[in-house]
């Protein structure tokens, strides 16, 4: 008598069931369908694949996929790795095609430049506490704060272990999506930034990078 484990038939069966041409169309499709980037994982438990070789499967259907749209105008739209999973997008070359479809009469979608500003504060120095945005802005930003979690843009990460405990805040996965970043080392440098020496020494001072001699 052996202690070998049931096989799953079912998800035994989609895969042999399935050929490579399938698998590919129905990865598109689940990309398609999705509203946020997908990672590996969630497609290969969706298409019910067997562990390890199903994830290969998917894997290369991916890099088939992203080979075909890559963004070098042939397709209105490319695959890339965004927010941590998978993602289509519509080609840079289509932006104005597609803003004018989605022209709006008002600017209620858009953010406002204190909006953009509490978020740069946020991207660059996360984790960081509603004090210090406020502190680095040189105005209260509970409202903003407030606005930018509502568009799921940041979100609590935490509190600082200092005196009082203050939430923290840093940005999500839509933030990324948004931004069309793959992760926050995507961030452009600060360096680049066009500063002048005492510009510097007042945002470093202010960020609490300089050293105050006792």
């Amino acid at each position: 008598m052996t202690d070998e484990q049931p096989m799953d038939v079912g998800a035994s069966e989609t895969w042999l069931e399935a050929g490579p041409r399938e698998l590919q169309r129905d990865v598109e499709a689940l990309l398609f369908a999705s509203g946020s980037p997908l990672t590996v994982d969630a497609m290969v438990n969706s298409l019910e694949l067997p562990g390890d070789l199903g994830r290969g499967q998917v894997e290369a259907i991916l890099a088939a996929l992203a080979a075909e749209y890559c963004g070098d105008g042939r397709h209105g739209i490319e695959l890339v790795r965004l927010a941590g999973g998978w993602a289509f997008r519509t080609d840079s070359r289509c932006h104005a095609a597609v803003s004018r479809l989605f022209e709006a009469p008002d600017d209620s979608g858009r953010l406002s430049p204190a909006a953009l500003e509490c978020l740069a504060v946020v991207a660059y120095l996360q984790p960081v506490s509603r004090p210090q945005i406020a502190e680095i802005r040189g105005v209260n930003s509970d409202s903003t704060v407030h606005t930018l979690m509502e568009r799921e843009l940041i979100t609590e990460v935490g509190r600082s272990s200092a005196a009082g405990g203050a939430l923290l805040y840093g940005t999500t996965r839509r933030f990324d999506a948004v931004f069309g970043l793959a992760g926050l080392d995507e961030l452009p440098p600060l360096e680049g930034f066009a500063l002048t020496e005492d510009q510097k020494d007042e945002l470093r001072r202010r960020l609490g990078l300089l050293t105050v001699a006792e």
